[in-house]
C-alpha cells in the first residue's frame, strides 16, 4: 500500500509540474527572468534556473494573488480519484523549500533529515545509497503518506562543502531580526541558493588547484595570502587576488627577483577594484610587506594597465560597484585560469531524474535561457549605463545616459546619474525623483506590496532605493526638511534592515526638527552597542526630560560602547577636518565620526555639558 502511495504522488508531482508549464508558463517565465537575472552565471545559470522554478511555483502569488500550487489544487485536486492522495495534495500548499542536513540513512530508501533552521526532524524517501551523514539536502519536501520525498527534485551538497555552507544559511538567518522561517526562505530562495552554489563554485579554486608556470609564482600567492588575511581577515578579497595574480602571470610572465613586491602590488590593485572605500593606503600596504611604496606604487600601475581588459570585464559584472558591496567570486571570469571545471564539480552533485516531468523542467528553462541571450531594450540600456559610468568626459557620459532612457525610459539608475551630474540641487532633486518614478513603474505596484521590508536583499530594486536615498539628501540640503524626513522614513519601512544606514541620518534628523518622540522610537528599533545609539540615547533622554536619576546610567553605558566620545564632546580634542575611511566600534575613529556629525547638538545644551565636565574626573577611575 505504501509502495502504491508513493508512486500515485510522483504522478501527482509529474502532473503538477506539466499544469505549471503549460498553463502559467507566461507568469512563471516572466517572474523568474526578473527575479534571478541578477543572480545568474554562467557555470550554473541552468541548474540556477530550475530549482527557482520549483520554489516559484509552491512559494510565489503569481496569478489572483495565488501561487500555483494553490491554482493547481483548486481546478485538479477534485480530479483525483483516491482520497488519500488528495488529503496529501492539500497539505503541499503550505511547503515552501527546505534545507535539512541527513543525520541518518534509516535503509536503502529512507533517511532522516534534519532542517537547519529549525531542528526538526523528516524521514524522508531517499533511495541514492551515496547520500550519506552530513549531506544537505536543497528542495521542496511534500508529504507522500509514509515518509516525505522532493518534489521533482532536489540539490545535493556533499559533507566537506555542506558544513560551510550550513554556517553561512544560519549567519543569515540570525542577521533577520523577529523573521519566521518561512519568512525568510520564501523570500529570499533565491539569495540562499545563489550562495550556495557560490560555495560549490569558490570550493574548487585554490593556490593549490591552480597550474603555475614557476615555483616563484605560486610563492608570490602563498605570500600574498598569508598578508592578505594577516591585515583584513580571510574574506573573498583574498579569492579576487589569487586569480587577479594567475591572470598576470598568463599575461606576463614576469622575472621575479623580489615575491614581496608584486605581492604587495597586487593585494594593493584588488583592494582598489573591491572595495568602494579606502581600506589600506599604499604607504599601509607597502609597510607591512616591508619594501618602498614608490616601488610598489610603479608596480601597481603596471600591473593595472596589463590586466586592463580583465579588470574591465570585473567591472562590468559588478553593476556599479554597488556602495558598500564586497566583491565575490562570482564576479571572477574564469576564461583566463585554468582549473578544474567548476561546472562539472557542481552537475555531479545534483539529482537529475531521467523521468518525462523533469525533462519537461529542463526544457522551459533551456527556453528561457535562449530567450535571456536575446538583448532586449533594457539589456541595451544597461550596457550604455556601463559605459557611462566608466566615461570620464561629463557631455559624453550624459549623451550616453540619454540613449539609455530613449531604449528604456524606466531606468532609475540612469536618472541617477544624471542627478549626480547637476550643477544645482533644484536639478538634482528633479532627476532623483523621476528616477523614483521610474523605479516605481519598473518594479510595479504589487512588487512593493509582495517585498515590503526587504527590498534591498533584491538587487533590482537597489536603483530605485538609491534615487530614494539621494533625493531625500538633496531636499534636506534645500530646507525641505519635513519632506526629506519622510522618504528616509519609506526607506526604513521598505528595507526593515537598514542596509543603506537611514537611521544614522534619520535619528539626527528627529534631533534637529525636535521630533523626539519619533527619535526614542527610532533608537530602540535599531538598539545596537555603538557610539551613534548609547550618545545619542543619553543626549536625547536630556532633551526630553533634563538632568534625571537615570542619566548617570546611560552616560555608563555610552562611556563604555566608546570611551573617547567624550573627548571631542568637551572639546579637549578637535576632530580631524577629513573623515577616516573606516573605523571599528569602540576606536577613536567611530569617536571622530560620531562627533563629527553631532557635536553642534551637544554644544547648543550648556546645562548638560557642565554636568559632563562635573562627571568626567570619575570615568577613569569608575568605569
Amino acid at each position: 500500500m505504501n509502495e502504491f502511495i508513493m508512486q500515485e504522488v510522483m504522478q501527482v508531482q509529474r502532473d503538477l509540474l506539466h499544469y505549471a508549464l503549460t498553463k502559467h508558463k507566461k507568469e512563471l517565465g516572466e517572474f523568474i527572468a526578473r527575479r534571478t537575472n541578477h543572480l545568474l552565471d554562467d557555470e550554473w545559470d541552468e541548474l540556477f534556473v530550475f530549482y527557482t522554478t520549483l520554489w516559484a511555483i509552491f512559494c510565489q502569488p503569481l496569478v489572483n494573488r495565488k501561487t500555483i500550487i494553490e491554482h493547481y489544487i483548486q481546478t485538479c485536486a477534485s480530479q483525483i480519484k483516491s482520497p488519500t492522495i488528495r488529503k496529501l495534495l492539500h497539505t503541499w500548499g503550505r511547503e515552501f523549500p527546505s534545507f535539512v542536513r541527513v543525520i541518518e540513512r534509516e535503509s536503502l530508501s529512507f533517511v532522516i533529515a534534519e532542517d537547519i533552521f529549525t531542528q526538526k526532524q523528516k524521514r524522508i524517501a531517499f533511495d541514492k545509497p551515496e547520500i550519506k551523514e552530513g549531506h544537505l539536502l536543497i528542495g521542496t519536501l511534500v508529504s507522500s503518506g509514509p515518509a516525505y520525498s522532493f518534489f521533482i527534485s532536489c540539490l545535493e551538497i556533499e559533507r566537506h562543502v555542506a558544513e560551510t555552507v550550513i554556517e553561512l544559511l544560519q549567519e543569515m538567518f540570525d542577521e533577520k531580526k523577529d523573521v519566521s522561517v518561512r519568512e525568510f526562505v520564501t523570500l529570499s530562495f533565491p539569495e540562499l541558493l545563489y550562495e550556495c552554489f557560490l560555495q560549490l563554485s569558490s570550493k574548487y579554486l585554490s593556490i593549490e588547484s591552480l597550474e603555475w608556470e614557476q615555483p616563484v609564482y605560486e610563492q608570490v600567492a602563498y605570500v600574498l595570502q598569508e598578508r592578505m588575511e594577516e591585515i583584513h581577515g580571510n574574506g573573498p578579497w583574498i579569492y579576487v587576488a589569487i586569480v587577479l595574480w594567475k591572470v598576470y602571470c598568463g599575461l606576463e610572465r614576469p622575472f621575479i627577483q623580489k615575491p614581496e613586491l608584486y605581492a604587495a602590488a597586487i593585494h594593493y590593485l584588488t583592494l582598489v577594484i573591491v572595495i568602494p572605500y579606502q581600506a589600506a593606503t599604499q604607504k599601509e600596504i607597502a609597510k607591512c610587506y616591508r619594501i618602498s611604496s614608490r616601488s610598489m606604487a610603479i608596480k601597481y600601475r603596471e600591473m593595472e594597465e596589463s590586466m586592463a581588459e580583465f579588470i574591465a570585464q570585473i567591472y562590468k559584472k559588478i553593476d556599479h560597484f554597488e556602495e558598500g558591496r564586497i566583491l565575490t567570486p562570482e564576479f571572477i571570469p574564469h576564461s583566463q585560469i585554468t582549473t578544474e571545471p567548476n561546472r562539472h564539480n557542481i552537475r555531479r552533485l545534483i539529482q537529475k531524474p531521467n523521468d518525462s516531468a523533469a525533462q519537461e523542467g529542463h526544457l522551459f528553462v533551456q527556453s528561457m535561457l535562449t530567450n535571456k541571450k536575446s538583448e532586449s531594450l533594457r539589456e541595451q540600456a544597461q550596457e550604455l549605463l556601463d559605459q557611462a559610468f566608466h566615461e570620464v568626459n561629463p557631455k559624453r557620459r550624459k549623451e550616453l545616459v540619454h540613449q539609455a532612457l530613449r531604449l528604456y525610459p524606466n531606468s532609475a539608475a540612469a536618472y541617477n546619474i544624471l542627478g549626480d551630474e547637476a550643477t544645482t540641487l533644484k536639478e538634482a532633486v528633479t532627476y532623483y525623483q523621476k528616477g523614483m518614478e521610474a523605479g516605481e513603474k519598473e518594479l510595479g505596484k504589487s512588487f512593493f506590496r509582495d517585498y515590503k521590508g526587504h527590498f534591498w536583499m533584491i538587487t533590482e530594486t537597489r536603483s530605485y532605493m538609491r534615487a530614494k536615498e539621494k533625493y531625500a539628501q538633496a531636499l534636506w540640503l534645500l530646507g525641505e526638511k519635513e519632506k526629506a524626513i519622510k522618504q528616509y522614513e519609506q526607506l526604513l519601512q521598505l528595507d526593515f534592515n537598514d542596509n543603506q544606514g537611514t537611521r544614522y541620518v534619520l535619528l539626527p534628523a528627529y534631533l534637529e526638527t525636535e521630533k523626539y518622540e519619533k527619535a526614542e522610537e527610532l533608537i530602540e528599533q535599531y538598539d545596537e552597542p555603538t557610539a551613534f545609539i548609547s550618545y545619542n540615547r543619553l543626549l536625547l533622554a536630556y532633551l526630553r526630560y533634563g538632568l534625571h536619576e537615570e542619566m548617570e546610567e546611560l552616560l555608563e553605558q555610552a562611556w563604555q560602547t566608546n570611551e573617547y566620545v567624550m573627548d571631542y564632546v568637551l572639546k579637549k580634542k578637535r576632530p580631524p577636518t577629513n573623515s577616516p575611511s573606516f573605523y571599528s566600534l569602540g576606536d577613536e575613529n567611530e569617536a571622530v565620526i560620531y562627533a563629527k556629525e553631532h557635536l553642534a547638538f551637544w554644544q547648543k545644551e550648556r546645562e548638560l555639558l557642565g554636568w559632563l565636565q562635573a562627571m568626567a574626573p570619575s570615568f577613569k577611575t569608575k568605569w
